[in-house]
């Protein structure tokens, strides 16, 4: 439903990937690792022991939004829910959501503005980022079910392609919100 109602939007596509005025979504599916907040935590054996944080790489899903407050430069949102499964005795997996912000400086337009060479901008949008943000995770554990704070922060670099001039594809890598992830991405 979003794709038709942006494929019939009546505003026209801009010139540029991104621009002060754009405003984009993304939808996508990836790894993270969060850093959880734990006092007590599984080894590989099953045996509990204390410790205060631990990472595990999860899948997820991810959704995100920036919205442009300069030429280069956009701030936004994401957020998403992931988990894993059990990967040995007394861990039972875990359910995660994660709720942070972004701020990305879009280069590859700075590129092309300076040098005045067809470059692709109107197609392609290459940037930098970071991220920061916190949630919650459900970890499940041999009789014994918890609810733990998540945090994440870092950096990240992205590269959208506009196949069609409201809809393209992205890929992600970096760390914080998400180690890798790619999907599909909408201007509003």
């Amino acid at each position: 439903m979003l794709v038709s109602i942006l494929a019939l939007s009546a505003a026209h596509a801009s010139a540029q990937a991104w621009q002060r005025d754009s405003k984009v979504l993304s939808l996508g599916i990836g790894a993270s690792d969060f850093f959880h907040i734990d006092r007590y935590y599984y080894n590989y054996n099953g045996v509990g022991y204390d410790h205060s944080w631990y990472t595990p790489v999860t899948g997820q899903i991810n959704f995100q939004g920036e919205f442009g407050i300069h030429k280069y430069v956009g701030l936004g949102f994401t957020t998403g829910i992931g988990g894993r499964g059990s990967l040995y005795s007394g861990y039972g997996g875990e359910m995660n959501i994660p709720i942070g912000m972004i701020a990305n400086f879009h280069f590859f337009q700075l590129i092309s503005d300076r040098t005045g060479k067809s470059i692709h901008a109107d197609k392609v949008d290459v940037y930098a980022g970071a991220n920061i943000g916190s949630g919650i995770a459900i970890a499940y554990y041999s009789g014994d079910t918890r609810l733990e704070p998540i945090v994440f922060g870092g950096l990240h670099v992205g590269v959208r392609y506009y196949f069609a001039p409201k809809i393209g594809v992205n890929a992600e890598l970096g760390w914080g919100k998400s180690i890798v992830n790619a999907g599909l991405v909408f201007k509003l």
